[in-house]
């Protein structure tokens, strides 16, 4: 949400209230047998403000904070992205490690997507697969139709998934639909929203953000009320002001009191 309609929406909240405490100011003539209208004013137009007005900017408060953690932080953040080893892989994260405020950038598992795999096949897949691809570190058969491997450092994902797609055809009848390369980047904080914009279009899908800035937001997450508690708060705010402005002469009247037993009491 931009500053400026944050800025808009609060002042709205605070012309709501000094609608309340206005028609408060009133009650010398309307009498005051209408105390309860005047509470009952304040109490619905505080809810309908923080409805309308404070609940959208509550909403996006975990937002803003982050927006300031990162511009302030000199950690780094993990991001997570998939690519398809139909595209070309190792073109992809090129791209990426080019993108400024990435560190490093790093591919690992590959989930991949198979026909159905008997049981026959499922117990001797996970030590055949890297005996017969030297790429591939390890593998694991996640459900009947679900492989994750990890692949050796620096191989090419698109290779692997082609010579395994042709060795598990061949021996086993088994054929790849599909499968999707986890890449990390670890990246400055301070830069991730611009390296999530500049990340090839249609190529990656972001999955995953973590790191210091993001446990803050989990934090503060925790920590805040929840928003229907937020907007009965400014219900009960609205009833405030409301007697405020009904009793604004009587507490005048009393400070004023207060600060002269005050200057007597210096004075003596």
């Amino acid at each position: 949400m931009e500053t400026l309609f944050v800025i808009i929406m609060i002042i709205l909240f605070f012309l709501l209230m000094a609608f309340v405490f206005s028609t408060a100011l009133l009650t010398p003539l309307i009498g005051k047998k209408n105390f309860l209208f005047v509470i009952g004013l304040g109490f619905v137009v505080g809810l309908i403000g923080g409805a309308f007005f404070i609940a959208p900017v509550y909403d996006d408060l975990p937002d803003m904070a982050r927006a300031i953690y990162m511009s302030t932080s000199d950690q780094q953040e993990i991001i997570t992205i998939n690519i398809s080893t139909d595209s070309n892989v190792n073109q992809a994260i090129e791209t990426v490690k080019k993108i400024p405020g990435v560190q490093s950038v790093e591919s690992g598992e590959i989930t991949v997507k198979t026909t159905g795999i008997s049981s026959a096949w499922k117990s001797n897949l996970e030590s055949r697969i890297p005996v017969a691809n030297t790429n591939i570190t390890s593998a694991k058969v996640i459900s009947d139709d679900t492989l994750m491997v990890q692949t050796k450092p620096g191989s090419d994902p698109t290779e692997v998934i082609k010579k395994l797609k042709s060795w598990l055809v061949l021996v086993s009848g088994i054929d790849i639909k599909f499968s999707i390369v986890q890449v990390k980047l670890v990246v400055d904080a301070s830069q991730v929203d611009s390296v999530v914009k500049q990340l090839p279009q249609g190529e990656v899908v972001v999955t995953e953000i973590n790191g210091p800035v993001e446990k803050e937001i989990q934090t503060l997450k925790n920590t805040i009320p929840a928003k229907n508690n937020v907007i009965l708060f400014c219900g009960f705010l609205g009833v405030i002001v409301g007697l405020a402005g009904m009793f604004i002469d009587t507490i005048t009247r009393g400070f004023k009191g207060l600060r002269d037993r005050l200057r007597k009491k210096k004075d003596n």
